[in-house]
């Protein structure tokens, strides 16, 4: 007589090999114990031995590619196994002595790194860890809370127009660490805003003026554009206190200190203005395409000659940052959202995979943090953003 089937249970890897070691396989009632699966005589690899690992001692998580230098790997990339704490990594490349890996999207502030090789007994020796988050969920927003516009101050301080079941509930002061306090209380949605020379608040909403507030204080019309007509989007200062304000018009506009008002032809599009090194950075979209523009300012308060810096065809450009190194971060609806821009125009992506669309608007914080408005499309939901993106404010 047979035995009865055992249940279909997968047993640990332990108990499978004490069960292999042990057991007496039958194969009919007078046939007699077959012959253990168990070998004695056989050898185990050598147990991997991790010496040295670069970067050293932390790697931003799912975007470095992580060097471990050793001993007793395996040349066949698929009998190494590499984790950080209990999340294996994405193996690149394997030899005997070294393994270059990309870690796990799984940011901690204190893990294991360890090696397992096939047909050896023990993990490797374990290197203290860390994983940074390359982008992080920033301000607790809630699933009925959307953020529109956002800028900062020099504390790094984020200011962001917020809404709440549908309504403005003002521009929130958010400190580095999340906490939240009311700047102001304003019934709108503003589409830009930028602190100017004199510490105050100046917003647009998508009409043709622009207002200024300070803390707790009511609105103030600040400029006024005489025609009707225009809407204003997208605002920056420069260093001479110079506002320059932007829309869906056939011009942008600059407003002195004075508020006397000054308007440049440029027909398209703008949904973003920054001002870095003596250039008005435009973000613009006309006929299909959205780009990147430079637009030197001139020691008379011109506009030079505009240039295409970057463009894209199967997306549009909604924000700007300009970095230290002259480089332009750009906020697109792509499934990747942000390129990282070089002075001659050439463009990758930033951290492939990491972070998802739409990116609307962008604030520098302290150090290497951009702030990051999270746009609702089919796919994600309204949120903030904190991104290492290792280069500091231009």
């Amino acid at each position: 007589m047979l035995p009865k089937p055992a249940p279909k249970s997968v047993p640990s890897l332990g108990i499978f090999r004490l069960a292999v070691a042990g057991a007496v396989i039958m194969a009919g009632c007078d046939t007699g114990p077959a012959p253990s699966l168990y070998d004695p005589g056989a050898e185990s690899a050598p147990d991997p031995v991790i010496t040295s690992v670069d970067p050293e001692g932390a790697a931003l998580a799912g975007v470095d590619i992580v060097t471990i230098v050793g001993s007793n790997f395996s040349g066949t990339a698929g009998d190494n196994l590499v984790y950080f704490g209990d999340t294996r990594g994405d193996l690149l490349e394997a030899s005997t002595t070294s393994l270059r890996v990309r870690p796990p999207n799984t940011p901690r502030p204190e893990l294991e790194l360890r090696v397992a090789v096939i047909g050896a007994e023990n993990f490797s020796n374990a290197v203290q860890y860390r994983l940074e988050a390359a982008a992080e969920d920033f301000g607790k927003i809630a699933a009925f809370e959307e953020p529109f516009a956002i800028t900062s101050d020099d504390e790094g301080n984020l200011f962001v127009s917020l809404f709440s079941d549908n309504r403005s509930v003002g521009v929130i002061r958010m400190a580095p660490d999340g906490a939240r306090s009311t700047y102001v209380e304003t019934t709108f949605k503003w589409d830009a805003m930028e602190f100017g020379p004199d510490g105050a608040l100046y917003t647009a909403r998508g009409v043709r003026a622009i207002f200024r507030f300070t803390e707790g204080s009511s609105q103030e019309t600040w400029a006024v554009i005489q025609d009707s007509a225009v809407r204003i989007r997208a605002l920056a200062f420069d260093v001479q206190g110079n506002l320059w304000a932007g829309g869906p018009n056939a011009s942008i506009f600059r407003i002195a200190p004075d508020k006397s008002i000054r308007q440049f032809a440029f027909e398209p599009d703008v949904t973003d203005l920054v001002v870095a090194g003596g250039v008005l950075y435009a973000a613009a979209s006309e006929d299909g395409t959205s780009q990147v523009i430079r637009l030197p300012i001139l020691a008379s308060g011109d506009l030079g000659t505009a240039e295409a810096l970057f463009s894209v065809s199967d997306a549009r450009v909604h924000a700007l940052a300009v970095a230290a190194t002259g480089e332009v971060l750009v906020g697109t609806d792509a499934v990747d959202p942000v390129y990282v821009v070089q002075t001659d125009g050439s463009a990758d992506v930033l951290y492939p995979g990491i972070l998802t669309p739409a990116a609307v608007s962008f604030a520098w914080g302290s150090g290497t943090t951009l702030y990051m408005t999270r746009g609702k499309t089919d796919s994600t939901t309204p949120n903030l953003i904190r991104v290492n993106v290792r280069r500091e404010r231009g």
